[in-house]
């Protein structure tokens, strides 16, 4: 089995809700089914700006508000998307609970002030050291998929194969895993349990069959 050194975990979709998401239920709380679909792929695209640096938090905020025809104003908007975000506790007590032989490393795609006020509120320093944050806004990328898949590794000082991505993306984690980046879907709490027990992280009473190795391994 291999044995990984670093961990990546992404912000928006494990820890927390994704930026889409909690913009999306500000904005048009009330639209539902198909209704969605424009503004969806409308602030989809915006919010993919933010991981690049492309546009500030002000900025995304003005233009999502454009973009959902809302009256919120961006400082109003801001103070929203922040005030209800939550932390999945379940995740964190998962990541608290990783062998101290593993990095822990967080990959964030969320403007940096915004982050900065979430991390400080759910005291996240006690989860990942700050010299292992990673803003993607910061790598200065030209596109994230591919970039950022080599760009993890560098961070860490490690070769890619010593490294393994817990990421909410179904699309971008198939990815990574053609580029060579081992890749874990982040769908719920529970599932991330197997996985990690999968790979000989997570030790736990139950136990699961591994699928290549046709192994018991600790849940």
């Amino acid at each position: 089995m291999k044995v990984y050194s670093a961990i990546f975990f992404w912000f928006g979709g494990v820890l927390t809700a994704s930026l889409l998401e909690r913009t999306l239920a500000e904005l048009i709380p009330g639209v539902k089914g198909n209704a969605v679909i424009p503004f969806r792929q409308k602030i989809r695209s915006l919010a993919g700006d933010i991981p690049l640096g492309k546009i500030a938090s002000q900025q995304y905020c003005q233009q999502a508000i454009t973009v959902c025809q809302s009256n919120l104003g961006a400082p109003e908007l801001a103070s929203r998307i922040s005030a209800a975000a939550s932390l999945n506790e379940s995740v964190a007590g998962l990541i608290a609970r990783v062998p101290a032989s593993y990095e822990r490393w967080l990959v964030v795609d969320y403007p940096a002030d915004w982050y900065q006020e979430l991390a400080a509120r759910w005291k996240l320093g006690s989860l990942f050291q700050e010299n292992r944050t990673v803003f993607t806004a910061q790598l200065k990328l030209l596109r994230l998929i591919p970039d950022i898949f080599y760009h993890l590794p560098q961070e860490a000082g490690r070769a890619m194969d010593d490294c393994l991505v817990i990421d909410p993306e179904s699309a971008r984690s198939v990815e990574a895993i053609k580029h060579g980046l081992a890749t874990i879907i982040y769908v719920y709490p529970e599932r991330l349990k197997h996985e990690l027990a999968l790979q000989g992280i997570w030790q736990t009473e139950a136990n699961v069959l591994h699928p290549a190795a046709s192994e018991r391994v600790s849940l």
